[in-house]
């Protein structure tokens, strides 16, 4: 009688095993489609019937991320952690929630925790620079900016994140340099074009129209208050016909 029952107790935990797959499943399409409401359902039942499974935590931190349940989010992320510790997604992630709550010092901590895990995690040294330039440690940010890009991350947004420094720092050629060469790879980067803008005009009074040009295609991809800079910038150089 003891092995019928040992049978019957391994076929329901095979069954509730499936049927959590399953639900985890259901919630990563959710997710992919950007339902997180409904991938936390989904996920939630994959828990229930597997609980201590980290895959539909993982998961469901992300969705809970997303729709700024942080607190709960981190709470998964830290059960992740305990079980996976070498899961160096889960550093990142939750690096990122920290930075959406403005606690910077633990994002740091948390990018440096995934370095240390793979030190080749290119991604990791790209945000841990964005949590030092928030944290006005620009030299820092350079340090991982210059690394990851040396090492091969080759994303828009880090050349325009390394303009966004330069800019800071009053190297507006090598502000203008970066944001260039984002727009170069994605010629719809609104913000480097209304970043290159100003950096144009603040480095020279004879690159006012291009930097007008940059406000202009900024305005038209979505970025409306280049409507003012522009209205400052032509009526400061009697420029305007380049108004509209």
């Amino acid at each position: 009688m003891r092995g019928i029952i040992i049978v019957l107790i391994s076929i329901l935990l095979c069954s509730c095993g499936r049927e959590a797959k399953e639900h985890n499943d259901r919630g990563m399409e959710y997710m992919k489609q950007g339902l997180y409401d409904r991938a936390i359902e989904e996920l939630n039942a994959a828990i229930i019937l597997r609980n201590g499974w980290t895959p539909p935590y993982y998961n469901r931190a992300i969705c809970l991320a997303n729709v700024h349940r942080y607190l709960e989010a981190l709470n998964d992320f830290n059960f992740v952690e305990q079980n996976d510790p070498y899961n160096v997604r889960v550093y990142l992630y939750r690096g990122v929630v920290y930075e959406n709550m403005n606690s910077y010092a633990s994002a740091v901590a948390d990018y440096t925790r995934a370095i240390d895990v793979d030190p080749e995690f290119l991604q990791a040294y790209h945000y841990r620079g964005i949590a030092r330039f928030y944290m006005k440690d620009y030299e820092g940010a350079l340090t991982d900016y210059f690394y990851a890009r040396k090492m091969g991350l080759n994303e828009t947004s880090l050349y325009y994140n390394i303009g966004v420094v330069m800019q800071e720092k009053g190297d507006l050629a090598a502000a203008i340099e970066n944001y260039s060469a984002a727009i170069a790879m994605n010629p719809s980067y609104a913000n480097a074009y209304y970043n290159r803008g100003i950096a144009r005009f603040a480095q020279s009074r004879s690159n006012a129209e291009a930097a007008i040009q940059d406000l202009r295609t900024a305005r038209k991809l979505g970025i409306t208050k280049s409507n003012n800079l522009i209205r400052t910038y032509a009526q400061f150089l009697d420029l305007y016909p380049l108004l509209k």
